[in-house]
């Protein structure tokens, strides 16, 4: 069955690869009033709640697929940075040279459902990469999480079709 692309808009057939929310949990999990005081684009966000400022990044977790044609499934997140990184971040993001930057700390910032704990609060390591590219986020070593081991050691095209079903609560038009 074709499913529905919530970034694009358009149908696609088979099976995603990308998947995430369009938004990091304590965005969505506040009040209008709220997100009025605050900002959000495609891949920023700054929220200032109860006199503190939260900042948000957007990116790709990035995990190893083993056997499909696609070599690579992302969860598109987001994680929160320290003020001066998210400084750092909006100084140099139009400066081709970013790519050079060292990475930096961050938590994720939202339940990716399939996970079990929940995905929240993980530490990260954000790389940063040449403008218009998305950074990719590193689960860092040491946590004993789902989703470190998927990162680092990949998953199945099954494993693809499983996180479709559940995601999307669809079968896919064509077996994995």
């Amino acid at each position: 069955m074709p499913w529905t692309c919530a970034v694009c808009g358009n149908e696609h057939d088979g099976l995603s690869t990308v998947f995430g929310p369009l938004e990091p949990d304590p965005w969505a999990a506040t009040s209008p009033e709220q997100r009025a005081a605050g900002e959000i684009n495609r891949d920023m966000c700054v929220l200032p709640l109860d006199g503190t400022t939260y900042y948000f990044v957007r990116g790709e977790l990035q995990i190893p697929v083993l056997d499909f044609v696609e070599d690579t499934f992302v969860w598109a997140v987001w994680t929160s940075l320290s003020g001066p990184s998210m400084k750092l971040t909006v100084e140099h993001w139009e400066d081709p040279g970013r790519a050079s930057l060292a990475p930096m700390f961050g938590w994720l910032s939202n339940w990716l459902l399939p996970y079990d704990p929940p995905t929240t609060n993980l530490p990260l390591n954000v790389v940063t990469r040449e403008p218009g590219v998305v950074p990719p986020f590193e689960v860092q070593d040491g946590v004993d999480h789902p989703l470190l081991h998927e990162q680092r050691n990949g998953i199945t095209a099954h494993r693809i079709a499983e996180l479709n079903q559940l995601l999307l609560g669809t079968e896919p038009s064509h077996s994995a």
